[in-house]
């Protein structure tokens, strides 16, 4: 019987990346990146010329992004072999929201940032019309803001995939499945009231329950593995079905 041990270690080590390279970013990428992940918009700021100030974090933060996108989507082509022997549409669940969208949701993010690094560039290089370019700056950085809380329920949408199928295969202990689809709630609670204009000012802390269980569940998977019991209960079932 396979053990799956790469698939695991790999699962392991590309979701723990992506958290680094996330968490990475938000420090890295200064005050304007970071307002948007903490969900805490900038008011009453002069943006263009806080991008002009940022502009190599903006640039810095936009790279750590891109590799957040990389690493979680990496992940998810080494669940799914294992996943689909459980339940074809779950795993597919998988891959289309913690794959193929959220993957597309962290590119847009990078471009969006890339875009106001290319407009303060622009600004410092010509001196072109301000007021034209901090409009421009303002619907961008609105579009990101708006766009966080929608990356976020597609985020969730995948997870919750992720938890369901380690829940039926015990592939992991369930005590950490529980605490995903725990943590799933206020999160959602927060990316649905961001969404509508409703947050409280909370939302860091309500995604902060999610937060530690996937490091926990990624250094899991890395040093403990799959368990071998429930895969050999897998592998068979599966091959009787």
């Amino acid at each position: 019987m396979k053990t799956y041990r790469m698939n695991s270690v790999m699962t392991g080590v590309l979701y723990f990346l992506g958290t680094v390279f996330g968490v990475a970013s938000t420090i890295v990428g200064g005050k304007l990146l970071s307002s948007t992940v903490q969900t805490n918009p900038l008011d009453g700021i002069g943006l263009l010329d806080l991008i002009v100030t940022d502009s190599s974090k903006l640039l810095g933060g936009s790279f750590l992004i891109l590799l957040m996108g990389i690493s979680l989507v990496a992940m998810t082509v080494f669940l799914y072999p294992i996943f689909k022997k459980d339940s074809e549409e779950l795993a597919m669940g998988m891959l289309l929201f913690r794959g193929a969208l959220e993957g597309m949701y962290y590119f847009i993010t990078a471009i969006s940032f890339l875009i106001l690094f290319a407009v303060g560039q622009e600004y410092v290089a010509t001196g072109a019309n301000a007021t034209i370019l901090q409009s421009f700056a303002n619907v961008v950085y609105k579009f990101q803001d708006l766009l966080g809380p929608i990356g976020a329920i597609l985020f969730l949408l995948g997870a919750t995939c992720i938890y369901i199928s380690f829940y039926r295969t015990k592939l992991i202990p369930r005590w950490l499945t529980i605490w995903g689809f725990v943590g799933v709630v206020p999160y959602m609670a927060y990316a649905i009231l961001h969404l509508f204009g409703l947050d409280t000012g909370f939302g860091f802390y309500l995604q902060m329950v999610l937060a530690p269980q996937e490091i926990v569940m990624a250094l899991w998977l890395i040093i403990k593995g799959f368990n071998k019991k429930a895969m050999n209960k897998l592998l068979t079932n599966n091959e009787n079905s």
